[in-house]
């Protein structure tokens, strides 16, 4: 292990046990007791704040620091923080948004110069498009502290109020969701958090603990209560458009002449963002399953229709 590997890890481990003795460092670390006594002093230098105690009981200790995160990263470790960082500037809404904005500038601004000019080089040839991010879901903050804290909300849920425990959030085809324990339903059920207009902390005594409960299995839960059989035909210039612009999450078989058809299980979450989908694809595409989705389809165009047709007698 080189040193600068060893300092870094070191750092990490005295931050997480706060309290320690030489000989069980050079114990962890498999140096001698010189070495890590020098590793020490070096970390003192860097601005960790040590304390040294006296006695058969003495040691180390790790002054309680709030600002204790400034780890070594080789220049890829670097290069993919700064960019899965930039990956979220598209997103429309996030938990922290002023709170991200602030992590990206203070982490550019403690670069090296060498790394800068490196980031600065090549930050305009690399880019992250997160489509359909058309919802804006001002509460994410709110219900992520609450998931944090294991506390039970009221919420305003298309204006109905609703007492809900949050499991925790994600986003998916441009909307963010919070699966929740609902205590009205008694059950869990999903929430999309755009349509969250007021929150605020519920003053039940019943909160259920659900800081051990895992996210990704609720969610299968729940997305799979209700699947629906996906069956839609291509053209050819319907099956060139699947290709290029969605990430081809569902089977597709193509015939000699081009042709080809979709088939695939989906979830309830998904019928909005598949109506648009196939409603941009127009004649090219045709649904054939799920009725769920054919009727969601039939009712935008509907309402298109209507909409452009009182602008038209307008313009008569």
């Amino acid at each position: 292990m080189s040193k600068a590997i060893r300092l870094n890890e070191l750092r990490l481990y005295i931050n997480r046990v706060k309290k320690f003795k030489v000989d069980d460092l050079a114990k962890e670390f498999n140096v001698s007791r010189r070495t890590i006594l020098r590793d020490l002093e070096e970390l003192s230098i860097l601005g960790v704040p040590l304390i040294s105690e006296v006695g058969a009981n003495g040691g180390y200790q790790v002054l309680e620091e709030k600002n204790l995160l400034a780890v070594s990263f080789t220049k890829e470790e670097t290069f993919s923080i700064f960019f899965a960082l930039l990956s979220l500037k598209h997103f429309i809404s996030l938990p922290f948004e002023s709170e991200y904005n602030s992590i990206i500038k203070k982490f550019y601004l403690n670069l090296n110069g060498k790394m800068k000019d490196e980031i600065d080089l090549i930050k305009n040839k690399i880019d992250f498009k997160i489509d359909n991010q058309s919802k804006e879901s001002p509460l994410l903050k709110d219900l992520f502290m609450a998931v944090i804290g294991n506390e039970p909300l009221w919420i305003s849920y298309l204006g109905v109020k609703r007492e809900i425990q949050p499991v925790g959030l994600f986003s998916q085809y441009g909307r963010w969701y919070c699966p929740s324990y609902c205590y009205l339903r008694k059950e869990f059920r999903l929430f999309r958090c755009d349509r969250i207009s007021e929150i605020g902390l519920s003053a039940r005594n019943d909160k259920i603990n659900l800081k051990d409960t895992n996210l990704n299995d609720i969610i299968n839960i729940l997305t799979q209560k209700k699947d629906y059989e996906l069956v839609v035909e291509l053209t050819p210039e319907g099956v060139e458009k699947y290709k290029s612009n969605v990430s081809l999450y569902y089977q597709i078989s193509i015939d000699s002449k081009g042709y080809g058809v979709i088939k695939g299980s989906i979830s309830e979450i998904e019928l909005d963002f598949l109506t648009d989908y196939f409603i941009q694809m127009g004649k090219h595409a045709k649904v054939v399953e799920p009725v769920e989705l054919r009727a969601k389809i039939k009712k935008k165009i509907l309402e298109l229709n209507d909409l452009y047709h009182d602008l038209y007698k307008k313009l008569l």
